[in-house]
């Protein structure tokens, strides 16, 4: 961290948003068209598809929550530490947390994802429970990040999506 970069808690500058599953017993619920999301679904940096899709009744009728397409999902239970970006306006289930920055234009979504993968052990170490490990909501907003200018934060985006972009060329030749 350098000097001059301001240290915030997570949930002072990011809304952090869980979400739920709809009745399963309701199987209309699970035939409509709004991508809903499981830690099974957190295969790769970014959420595509996923393996249900649920409907607006299903949405309304439960304690799911829809984030934005282009924000950053975060497994809290249940692979713990997992974190990727979403493509499309996409519901979530229990073990996910959405995380929306309060001001896009002071901390970029792609530098609290970076951000993100860099504290995932921390995460993980943190986690509780003897069936399944996981992290309480108040631990996550609690979490320090630190926020340079946003053109520090683009410029710390482009090196490591450039550095994982050439380990990525790397690993397939």
């Amino acid at each position: 961290m350098r000097e001059g970069w301001d240290i915030a808690k997570l949930g002072d500058v990011c809304n952090v948003i869980g979400g739920g599953t709809p009745s399963k017993s309701n199987s209309g619920f699970y035939e409509g068209n709004i991508p809903w999301a499981t830690v099974r679904d957190m295969k790769e940096d970014i959420i595509a598809h996923t393996d249900f899709q649920i409907t607006e009744n299903a949405v309304k009728n439960s304690s799911t929550n829809i984030i934005p397409a282009g924000n950053v999902v975060i497994a809290t239970r249940v692979g713990l530490g997992k974190i990727c970006f979403i493509q499309r306006d996409t519901a979530i289930n229990q073990d996910l947390r959405g995380v929306i920055p309060k001001k896009p234009d002071q901390l970029s979504v792609s530098y609290l994802f970076w951000w993100f993968k860099n504290i995932a052990p921390t995460i993980v170490a943190e986690g509780t429970g003897v069936t399944v490990q996981g992290v309480k909501l108040p631990f996550v907003k609690s979490l320090s990040i630190p926020i340079p200018s946003l053109l520090e934060q683009k410029h710390i985006v482009y090196i490591l999506d450039e550095a994982f972009n050439g380990i990525d060329k790397a690993v397939v030749n």
